[in-house]
């Protein structure tokens, strides 16, 4: 189940920091609920001060009542947010002073087990219609999900059917046997296949190892995830200020959806690796559209003379690679143009007798034989990713010429001349027709840019480029900055005073950066300047914060006030609000 352990990786373990205040409150949360049990399971009643002995309710004068609005009545409570599903105030209310309401609760917090849970739901029913209340599964779900970790945080009924759904299809668990199983017994079922897949990893005896806890919040992320595929995102730009981490989570996204794709599909090409099917070019303002798609060259004759030669640029060559699935099955005999061109909805049983009449000759073709013929050839294919860094320092008009069109219209449906189609020769051409030499860019390439907004406004983008990206702003992450030096201190423990404060800093800094009239968002300082920062663990909190001002933080600055007359006026503001006396 190496997809599921990939998955898990691109959603979870790469974004640890971004789920680590979901976590704590998740953990938080549940470590109340089992003293609570503890206590209860000792003799204990649910409404007695005493049973909240230990906890964060115990303090509160009605520690009952502060426990129940947490656990059935708040907006969020650590599990997940309420969404749409809402219970009044009033007949909240009425439902903790509810006598079998309240021992159904007892019941499902001393032992959650199945019959408790139906007793449970039982009883909110009861209690739903005793005091006129609407239904509200998600709130049942929530307390009972609150109750066990043997359940996943994903309490909305129809987003747990969709990952479930998903489970069954990819064959990691089998359908329920029972057609009316609950939402209770599928995720009983999901969280006991995910424990067995990751058994090695929740026995590790590292610090920061798997734990149930971030396998339970892993459904949720594989529903959003499902929710919203990468394949979707043929062509993304990522902006915003510098030091936010663009160029370098688009690799790591790229590495891990390539995994991804290998887990899955594997035997359709054999032996593949990412290296192959990515690629990275950084532009900058002298790159043109010989150096992207084609152009001439000098070259050396074999006796020593120069002459022009026409050359492929790097992203032709690499849509020569990625398309090599779509040139083979456009070769085929008198069908197939027409199969290439019905691609996105070309399935495996209208391709393979092809295949086979034809004798396409290599481990692609050859894989397929075995897999189900209502699969997608698009989907089958492995993804080749494309990035370009500062994407927006080149003229791109003059980079993509005629690419516009085809961002737009992909595979062999979208077919152009390019500039120099009367030169290409079987050798520098992509496609052959009989019109002549053609290009495309292929269904499975993915196109990232990344672009600092400091450099050049995405409103100069041309609209006809920009309305065929999708524009994604990459923000400061404090998240990320918090867990990291957060980390770095726990491993600094006892031999270095903690630097995590600097992510205060960072963020009062940044603060009032947006608020400068001459500045804004698009000037903040990226997380990235902070982090693995290679100065002495002796240093203290004040020297560390004083080098990263004087090394990284005040030459930025510096450069954006270059020319306003107004640097000496904003440095000694911005560097008093980092903490630099």
């Amino acid at each position: 189940m190496s997809q599921i352990k990939n998955l898990y990786t691109h959603l979870v373990e790469n974004r640890r920091a971004e789920l680590n205040a979901w976590l704590s409150r998740y953990k938080e949360l549940s470590q109340d609920v089992k003293t609570i049990r503890e206590a209860l399971v000792g003799g204990g009643h649910i409404q007695d001060k005493a049973t909240y002995t230990g906890t964060r309710f115990e303090r509160q004068d009605d520690p009952w009542y502060a426990f129940a609005e947490c656990l059935i009545f708040s907006r969020s409570n650590g599990i997940s947010s309420r969404g749409q599903s809402v219970l009044s105030l009033t007949k909240f209310r009425d439902f903790i002073k509810d006598s079998e309401f309240v021992g159904a609760l007892t019941g499902l917090i001393k032992d959650p087990s199945r019959d408790n849970v139906i007793k449970f739901t039982e009883a909110w029913e009861n209690a739903r219609q005793r005091y006129g209340a609407n239904a509200n599964p998600l709130l049942i779900n929530r307390t009972v999900a609150a109750c066990t970790n043997e359940v996943s945080t994903t309490v909305n009924n129809a987003a747990f059917e969709s990952v479930y759904s998903w489970f069954v299809r990819e064959g990691v668990v089998q359908k329920h046997a029972d057609a009316n199983a609950s939402w209770y017994d599928k995720n009983l079922q999901v969280i006991a296949e995910l424990h067995r897949i990751f058994e090695e990893e929740l026995k590790s005896e590292k610090e920061d190892k798997l734990d149930e806890y971030l396998l339970n919040l892993f459904v949720w992320e594989l529903f959003e995830y499902i929710s919203n595929p990468f394949t979707l995102k043929k062509q993304v730009v990522k902006y915003g200020a510098p030091g936010t981490g663009k160029t370098f989570t688009a690799k790591q996204n790229a590495q891990l959806l390539f995994d991804i794709w290998a887990a899955k599909y594997e035997s359709f090409e054999p032996g593949l690796e990412f290296e192959y099917c990515h690629e990275v070019v950084q532009f900058h303002p002298s790159y043109g559209y010989e150096d992207f798609i084609e152009g001439l060259r000098p070259v050396l004759t074999s006796d020593g003379q120069p002459q022009l030669k026409l050359q492929n640029g790097v992203f032709k060559e690499f849509c020569k690679r990625a398309g090599a699935w779509e040139l083979q099955v456009y070769g085929l005999p008198a069908t197939g143009p027409k199969l290439a061109d019905e691609w996105p909805k070309l399935t495996l049983d209208k391709l393979k007798p092809y295949i086979a009449q034809h004798h396409l000759d290599s481990p692609s073709w050859r894989g397929i034989g075995e897999m189900e013929d209502s699969l997608k050839i698009v989907d089958i294919i492995p993804p080749f990713f494309f990035i370009i860094d500062e994407i927006n320092r080149a003229e791109l008009s003059r980079v993509l010429g005629e690419l516009m069109f085809c961002m737009e219209y992909r595979g062999t449906q979208g077919k152009i001349s390019t500039q120099y189609t009367a030169l290409n020769t079987a050798e520098t051409a992509m496609l052959q027709t009989t019109n002549g030499y053609k290009f495309f860019i292929p269904h499975n390439v993915y196109i990232i840019g990344t672009m600092n907004t400091i450099d050049r406004s995405v409103d100069s983008f041309d609209l006809a480029l920009r309305r065929r990206f999708r524009w994604e702003r990459t923000e400061p992450d404090l998240r990320i900055l918090r867990y990291h030096l957060n980390q770095r201190d726990a491993e600094q423990a006892g031999k270095s005073q903690p630097w995590s404060s600097l992510a205060d800093n960072l963020e009062k800094l940044n603060k009032l950066i947006r608020d400068t009239e001459l500045l804004g968002p698009d000037y903040e300082i990226g997380h990235a300047y902070l982090m693995d920062l290679g100065y002495p663990a002796r240093l203290d909190l004040s020297e560390v914060r004083k080098n990263l001002w004087e090394d990284s933080i005040k030459p930025l600055l510096e450069e954006y006030l270059r020319g306003s007359g107004r640097g000496k006026d904003l440095i000694p503001k911005f560097q008093t609000e980092f903490g630099v006396q």
